[in-house]
C-alpha cells in the first residue's frame, strides 16, 4: 500500500509513502511517532505524525510563498478527516472528471473518501499554515460502527459502493470544541500505551463531532447564498490579517457589502462562532504558540497584552476556559 507524490516543479517533492496493511503498528505500545522538517526556497514545513492501529494523525505547519501543486496516486481506498486550521485552504481535483472535487477552506474541516487517489492537490500560498490530516483505515471505521455505516448516511452508502464522496458535499467550520481536541492531541503529555489510548479517544471524539455537525447541517436548509458565503470568507480573511487591530462590525459590514444582521448571523452559521469569538479564539491560539515557544522571552503579562487583555487575570481565565489549563502550565 502506498501513495506516490510527484511535482512538476520540484524534484525534491517526488517521493513515495508506504502504509502497512490496515495501518498496523508493530511497536509493543501500539503507537509510533515521527517528526521531520523540510526546507526548500519559498517553502518550509514541519511534520509530526502519530501512528496508532487503524489511524495516522499528521500535524503539519509550514510557510509557502507560492501556490504548491502535488500530483497524488494511491493504490488503496483513502479515508481522511481533514482540518485546515490556519491556511488559505486546499483543493484536491481528481483526474477522473466523474469524481467529486474536495475544497476545504481555511478554518474548515472535511470528511472524505476516494476508492483511490489520482489527481492534483493544491495548497495556496500562506505566510504561516497549520493543518491536521487524520487518515483512517476502512477496517477501523467498520469496527467503530460494528460494520454498519448507516449513521454516515449517503457518505456511508458511497463507501460501501466504493464511490468517491465528501460527507455533506462541502467543508464545514471547525468549532471551538474541535480546536480543543486537536490541541490536546498535539500537546498530549503522555507516552507509550497511555498516549495511544489518549489519541484514539480524541480522534473518535473528533469524528463524532464531524458527523453530528454535518448531519445536523443536512437537516437545516442554509439561508446563505453563494455570494454571501464568498463575502463572509473575505470577512474572515480580513479579520485574520488584522487580528491585533480588528475592524468594527460596522466597518466589516460596509467592506463586505452586507448589513449588520446578515454579517453577524451569517458568520455564526458559516463558521460556528461569532465575529468576536473568532477574534478571541485566534488571539488565544497565538498566545499559546508564544507560551509553547521555548525561545520566546515574553512574559505571561506581555503575551496577555499582545492578545488584547489589559488585565492578565482576565487573560488567564479565558486561556484556561479554552485550553483547560493555565498559561503558566504551558511553559512547563
Amino acid at each position: 500500500m502506498k501513495i506516490v507524490f510527484r511535482s512538476e516543479e520540484f524534484a525534491e517533492l517526488n517521493f513515495e509513502r508506504g502504509y502497512s496493511e490496515g495501518f498496523g503498528v508493530d511497536e509493543r505500545s501500539g503507537i509510533r511517532e515521527t517528526r521531520y522538517e523540510y526546507s526548500h526556497p519559498g517553502m518550509h514545513s514541519r511534520m509530526h505524525r502519530i501512528y496508532c492501529p487503524g489511524m495516522i494523525c499528521s500535524m503539519i505547519e509550514g510557510e509557502l510563498d507560492r501556490d504548491l501543486v502535488q500530483i497524488l496516486e494511491s493504490d488503496f481506498p483513502y479515508l481522511q478527516m481533514h482540518f485546515e486550521l490556519s491556511t488559505t485552504g486546499c483543493l484536491y481535483i481528481p483526474e477522473a472528471k466523474s469524481e467529486i472535487e474536495t475544497v476545504i477552506y481555511g478554518g474548515s474541516h472535511s470528511l472524505l473518501f476516494y476508492p483511490a487517489l489520482k489527481g492534483r492537490l493544491y495548497y495556496l500560498k500562506k505566510p504561516m499554515s497549520r493543518s491536521v490530516e487524520i487518515e483512517l483505515s476502512l477496517d477501523f471505521l467498520r469496527r467503530l460502527f460494528h460494520d454498519d455505516l448507516e449513521v454516515l448516511q449517503d457518505f456511508g452508502k458511497n463507501i460501501e459502493k466504493n464511490h468517491p464522496a465528501v460527507m455533506g458535499n462541502r467543508s464545514f467550520p471547525i468549532t471551538p470544541e474541535m480546536n480543543r481536541l486537536l490541541a490536546e492531541i498535539r500537546d498530549c503529555p503522555y507516552t507509550g500505551s497511555l498516549k495511544k489510548l489518549f489519541v484514539e479517544a480524541r480522534v473518535v471524539e473528533l469524528l463524532i463531532l464531524q458527523i453530528s455537525q454535518i448531519n445536523a447541517a443536512g437537516e437545516e436548509k442554509s439561508r446563505l447564498k453563494r455570494s454571501d458565503i464568498d463575502k463572509l470568507h473575505e470577512v474572515k480573511d480580513l479579520l485574520l490579517r488584522n487580528i491585533n487591530d480588528p475592524f468594527s462590525i460596522e466597518e466589516l459590514a460596509r467592506v463586505a457589502g452586507l448589513n449588520r444582521t446578515k454579517l453577524q448571523e451569517g458568520f455564526k452559521e458559516l463558521f460556528g462562532t461569532t465575529v468576536f469569538g473568532y477574534i478571541t479564539d485566534t488571539r488565544l491560539e497565538e498566545a499559546r504558540r508564544h507560551l509553547l515557544n521555548t525561545d520566546s522571552r515574553l512574559s505571561i503579562g506581555e503575551i496577555a497584552a499582545l492578545s488584547g487583555y489589559k488585565n492578565p487575570q482576565h487573560f488567564t481565565a479565558a486561556f484556561k476556559k479554552k485550553f483547560g489549563y493555565l498559561p503558566r502550565d504551558a511553559r512547563r
